[in-house]
């Protein structure tokens, strides 16, 4: 149980870099005039909003994928962590190679770069 409880390290992580990902290109956009308390509001309405189904769809994968590969067994914990991430990655790589939607590659680099901090996390865990 304590390690499904580590997975608030993924979802903060991608959030945070997804969120802030919206708010540059929102800002970097010449077409648009918001201030910024509109540029904040629509970051958080596209991420939250327009990314339901993205984590509704993470945090069920992750708790599966935690349950059948590292729940039961925790050696060679990096390399199930690579896994998982490669697993959960995978259609959102593909969706950015068709859909050229980039906030999907800032979601997949913040995603393997919390599961590393999620790694030691769980090494914390267990001693």
């Amino acid at each position: 149980m304590k390690i499904l409880l580590t997975n608030w390290i993924n979802l903060l992580g991608v959030f945070i870099a997804t969120f802030a990902f919206s708010v540059v290109i929102t800002l970097t956009d010449a077409n648009l005039s918001y201030n910024i308390f509109q540029v904040v509001f629509a970051a958080l309405f596209s991420v939250l909003g327009y990314g339901m189904m993205f984590w509704a769809l993470f945090l069920v994968s992750l708790i599966i994928l935690d349950l059948i590969l590292i729940v039961p067994n925790r050696k060679n914990l990096k390399t199930r962590l690579l896994i998982e991430w490669l697993i959960i990655s995978s259609p959102f790589i593909y969706w950015t190679v068709k859909y050229h939607e980039w906030i999907f590659v800032t979601a997949v680099i913040a995603f393997f770069i919390s599961q590393q901090l999620r790694e030691k996390r769980i090494i914390e865990k267990q001693a």
